[in-house]
């Protein structure tokens, strides 16, 4: 029998397999990956994958395979173009906030956090925790989406992790941090993980079997949603294990758009790219050359992208406004 998958938007999603004071500590692993990243990794990338995309119509600086930047090391990118310490943070899709960690690190006054779903648990805990260790920086969250959030402050930076891949107006977001970000700001963004277009657009296709990854393009309504039912687990799985997939396809929170869409989309709005780091999915990249019923089905979709597009996962970009 199909389970039975159901989500309201009320209730508290909060991370419950996640110890928050436990992760404060950056791991051994990832300190190793970062050291390697900058003596070796990094400067082959740089010459090895020069030109892997060629259909994009702006300037990459790095090619990375999937997870070839960790998270401390994007901040500290950021800190190096503009220092953090003192300045102000709006955080756009907060989640648990369980990565704070990595910004008290670098003691910004303050970051307010906004998510349209809902983690009073955790933000409760990470609101505990500064107080226990008194750490300087200001902590305020809200249950918001960007488009409704009000507020006369303005930011030095804005900052997103696996967000603007889930903005279904995407250019209105724009818009907004525009007007939240100071003359000077920055903002910070990763976003794919994986983009519409690639291998498990919907963070769901491909949960079954390598061959099904692509099945939010090629299956008609009907179909995908007996797909769906078929591969969704509790919810309890979707949140913890699923990597909230079911969640996000319930409640359509994708943008499905290309990297072309979303850096033209940038560009309208006067934000000018200062560094930007792409990152392929290897498992799309070898499938399609190895598949070529699976590449001609896709082709034969005419979708508004380029093939380079079904492996294309992830932008990591770091903005100024004109």
């Amino acid at each position: 029998m199909t389970k039975k998958f159901s989500f309201s938007k009320n209730l508290d999603i909060s991370t419950r397999h996640i110890n928050f004071n436990r992760i404060k500590n950056y791991s051994f692993r990832d300190k190793i990956r970062d050291l390697y990243d900058f003596i070796l990794r990094r400067p082959i990338y740089k010459i090895f994958y020069n030109n892997f995309f060629k259909q994009q119509n702006y300037k990459i600086d790095y090619v990375l395979p999937s997870k070839g930047s960790s998270p401390l090391s994007r901040r500290k990118k950021l800190n190096s173009i503009k220092k953090i310490k003192g300045k102000k943070i709006l955080n756009l899709g907060c989640g648990n906030a369980f990565d704070y960690h990595l910004w008290f690190r670098f003691k910004p006054e303050s970051i307010t956090g906004i998510d349209i779903l809902n983690y009073s648990n955790s933000w409760k805990k990470v609101k505990n925790f500064v107080k226990k260790n008194n750490i300087s920086t200001k902590i305020n969250f809200y249950r918001s989406d960007i488009l409704n959030f009000k507020t006369s402050e303005k930011f030095d930076f804005i900052v997103s992790d696996a967000v603007f891949e889930h903005c279904k107006n995407f250019s209105r977001v724009v818009k907004i941090c525009k007007k939240l970000l100071k003359k000077n700001g920055i903002m910070y963004a990763s976003y794919g993980g994986p983009m519409w277009y690639t291998y498990g657009g919907d963070h769901f296709s491909g949960r079954d079997n390598e061959i099904s990854g692509y099945n939010h393009l090629l299956l008609n309504n009907k179909d995908y949603l007996k797909y769906f039912e078929k591969n969704v687990g509790s919810f309890k799985y979707e949140l913890n294990e699923g990597g909230g997939g079911g969640i996000l396809v319930e409640n359509k929170l994708f943008s499905k758009l290309s990297g072309n869409q979303y850096m033209e989309i940038l560009k309208k709005n006067k934000f000018i790219s200062m560094i930007t780091y792409v990152e392929f999915c290897p498992i799309a990249y070898k499938l399609l050359k190895k598949n070529f019923l699976l590449k001609k089905k896709l082709i034969e979709k005419k979708l508004p992208v380029d093939l380079e597009d079904f492996y294309l996962k992830t932008h990591i970009v770091y903005l100024k406004k004109k």
